[in-house]
């Protein structure tokens, strides 16, 4: 099951994207998986009991330091309902939970510490607080209507997604059903924690990956070692295998019509993903006639791992190439002199951030704060979308100047200062 579990995690789309971006979130992700591994166990383990909770209220505190209050919810609803909803009230009264505790104390006082000392209190509160808390219930980017990750993580989970229903079922079908029961809670409870949010993002739901890829891994695992193929593997399988079947077919037609703009050999891209997909389909169906489920499952794992390879070392750096805010930063890079600012207005801001290595960058999201920042003394520069640019030109009294336009992906995005006097490349 863990190894199952664990491929499954692995080729799950939104989790293999990522894992290579170097993004916090799979940071957090993993000390909360941690934290919930080592209460759930240690709860079973009366001697190491002490030293179980220990490791898992340290691997709370270092999700504190990657990601503040959301490595301390994950876990609360994962185990406190769980062990709430079995009323072993018990494990909440347990005296090998302080030391634990005091480590988790210990830990984030001292940097609570240093943030005050070097901040100041309001960028602790704006840290603690305004830029994560208070997003819940209100936010000036990134807001979602209620049912946002109802249709997103359903795409984000893929291939996977198509079993996830029939694991559910099964688990809860089983006569030790305590773990589908904490697993689903797991998944169930912080989903919808995460929905009420008003801030939303794919990837604030990635800690709930690995309760979804433990029970299609439970599944799997299980039904791979029976005689039987049951209808609830049987269909969502065949479901799979025809979408990557005529998908794989029609990978050299639509790569050849929409793919020369991003794409130097477009035809070699839809014949190799064509392989892939193709070939997959065909090895995974003969495996599952000959009632090899295992071999089956290897099978999907390869293809998945394969494509997403392909995708990542040949196709996306074609891509990026269009999609990337690299060309534009270099450009601001060489205008930009010692002193200079830099803002972005609606937009997230991270890509130019990291490549102008600007770390005091300012974030607008409201067109007043941008027109005081566009009247500051000093030398400022702004890099916003070509229709707010178009609209911001019509007010008289703001005087500003055009120094650049470019495209990031679909975006048509023009740099502004509010000096005429700079060195243009």
């Amino acid at each position: 099951t863990g190894l199952f579990s664990a491929l499954v995690l692995a080729t799950s789309g939104e989790f293999f994207w990522l894992a290579r971006r170097a993004d916090i979130d799979i940071t957090l992700t993993f000390f909360t998986t941690l934290a919930i591994f080592f209460f759930y166990v240690g709860y079973q383990q009366k001697k190491w009991r002490l030293y179980y909770y220990l490791i898992a209220y340290s691997a709370m505190a270092l999700g504190f330091l990657t990601k503040l209050q959301p490595a301390l919810i994950v876990p609360f609803f994962a185990i406190g309902v769980y062990f709430l909803w079995r009323k072993e009230l018990k494990f909440f009264a347990d005296t090998a939970h302080l030391p634990g505790i005091a480590a988790f104390l210990v830990i984030i006082s001292g940097w609570l510490y240093l943030a005050y000392s070097r901040g100041g209190g309001d960028y602790l509160f704006g840290l603690l607080f305004k830029k994560t808390a208070l997003t819940f219930f209100q936010t000036s980017g990134h807001l979602r209507s209620f049912h946002y990750y109802f249709l997103n993580f359903p795409a984000d989970f893929l291939p996977w997604t198509l079993f996830f229903p029939s694991a559910i079922v099964y688990g809860l079908r089983q006569e030790k059903k305590e773990e589908a029961i904490f697993l689903l809670l797991w998944f169930s409870l912080i989903f919808l924690f995460f929905s009420f949010a008003k801030a939303k993002r794919e990837l604030y739901i990635l800690p709930i990956y690995p309760a979804a890829a433990l029970m299609v891994g439970k599944f799997w695992a299980d039904l791979s070692s029976k005689e039987e193929r049951p209808r609830l593997l049987s269909w969502p399988l065949f479901l799979l295998l025809a979408i990557l079947l005529i998908t794989g077919v029609a990978s050299p037609f639509m790569v050849m019509k929409f793919g020369h703009r991003y794409l130097s050999k477009p035809l070699e891209i839809g014949l190799v993903s064509a392989a892939i997909l193709v070939g997959g389909s065909i090895f995974a169906f003969l495996g599952y006639q000959s009632n090899r489920k295992a071999l089956t499952f290897f099978v999907v794992v390869f293809m998945m791992f394969t494509i997403g390879l392909y995708g990542t070392f040949r196709i996306f750096p074609e891509i990026n190439r269009y999609k990337s805010a690299r060309p534009l930063s270099q450009s601001i890079v060489r205008i930009m002199k010692p002193g200079d600012q830099l803002g972005v207005y609606r937009l997230q801001g991270a890509d130019f951030n990291y490549y102008t290595g600007c770390d005091r960058m300012k974030r607008f999201e409201e067109e007043e704060a941008l027109k005081e920042f566009l009247r500051s003394s000093g030398r400022v520069f702004c890099v916003l979308r070509q229709r707010h640019y178009e609209r911001l030109k019509m007010d008289p009294t703001l005087q500003i100047y055009e120094i650049k336009r470019g495209r990031v992906g679909h975006r048509r995005l023009v740099v502004i200062s509010n000096t005429k006097g700079y060195d243009q490349d």
